[in-house]
């Protein structure tokens, strides 16, 4: 069984599987912009092999991460939920499709149940991509800071190379108050972000990141400086708008923190579970209009 899943290639038309690798790159970067062009990819992916799972199942994890970021809509559940359904149909327990599915229910705050699928779609492939990014968030979310602990290593050896993967690791390590060990994970993250924007300089939300690690390590200079790069090329992405509230939530300035806040609100971020819980936006705490903002959900 094992050599037979070695052996078997996600598809045999070789353009289709390049639209894919293009289409993932982008994904990964999770502003609206990318979003829509990663959807484009995966799409031109399936006119050339509509038999694709991993295509159906790249859309499904991108229409996951705009309903999480930048528009609510209904529509985007639907279309995330018919695409995994379609990649499941093709290929029975693809690990990737579960991951999207594991996606699609955490916006949905089924954390349990994203949980379930993000665990299993693991057991079958363990450095699924984005597998333990979504699982540590659902654990995040659902204060299940132990069990985010308890992965950390073994997250970062199956998908050290996403700069995602490492947000809800140290953001669970700092709320249990393990502060050297999640001091470790974002100067590998800040690392691993360095490398990443030699190579592809307009990634966004490498930039932003960037910005947040130079926060966090108090060099206020750069860190501004890199925020102020990323909000020009993207100044109405949601995604953007929530990491330069979180720079400036690292350095205590509550004013700036919450007017960037409420401009990615402004903008379709919605998912006041995570800015509940953000140790970035701790400044925040007590803030009557942050305390609003947070009982509107």
């Amino acid at each position: 069984q094992e050599e037979k899943a070695i052996a078997s290639k996600p598809t045999e038309n070789t353009q289709a599987y390049d639209y894919f690798l293009r289409g993932r790159g982008y994904a990964r970067r999770e502003t609206r912009s990318d979003l829509e062009f990663a959807m484009q990819m995966f799409d031109l992916a399936i006119v050339l092999d509509p038999s694709f799972a991993l295509a159906h199942a790249g859309i499904a994890n991108a229409c996951a991460t705009v309903h999480e970021w930048h528009e609510q809509s209904p529509r985007w559940i639907e279309k995330g939920l018919a695409e995994c359904e379609r990649a499941l149909q093709l290929e029975p327990l693809l690990p990737e499709a579960l991951v999207a599915r594991a996606r699609i229910r955490y916006v949905q705050k089924k954390f349990d149940e994203a949980i379930q699928d993000a665990l299993k779609a693991i057991e079958r492939k363990a450095d699924c991509p984005n597998a333990y990014n979504v699982l540590a968030r659902a654990y995040f979310s659902s204060d299940r800071l132990n069990d985010v602990a308890a992965l950390v290593d073994r997250a970062i050896e199956a998908n050290g190379d996403d700069y995602n993967v490492y947000i809800p690791l140290f953001n669970a390590l700092e709320r249990r108050g393990e502060k050297e060990r999640a001091r470790k994970l974002r100067l590998r993250r800040m690392q691993l972000v360095e490398q990443h924007l030699q190579m592809v300089p307009e990634d966004v939300r490498a930039r932003i990141l960037l910005a947040t690690s130079q926060a966090f390590f108090g060099n206020e200079a750069d860190a501004i400086r890199e925020l102020n790069i990323a909000v020009a090329l993207r100044p109405s992405d949601a995604n953007i708008l929530y990491n330069a509230a979180c720079v400036y939530g690292l350095f205590q300035r509550k004013a700036e923190a919450l007017a960037y806040l409420k401009k990615a609100l402004a903008a379709g971020y919605s998912n006041l579970t995570w800015v509940a819980r953000d140790p970035d936006l701790v400044c925040l705490k007590g803030d009557p209009e942050f305390e609003r903002i947070l009982a509107s959900a």
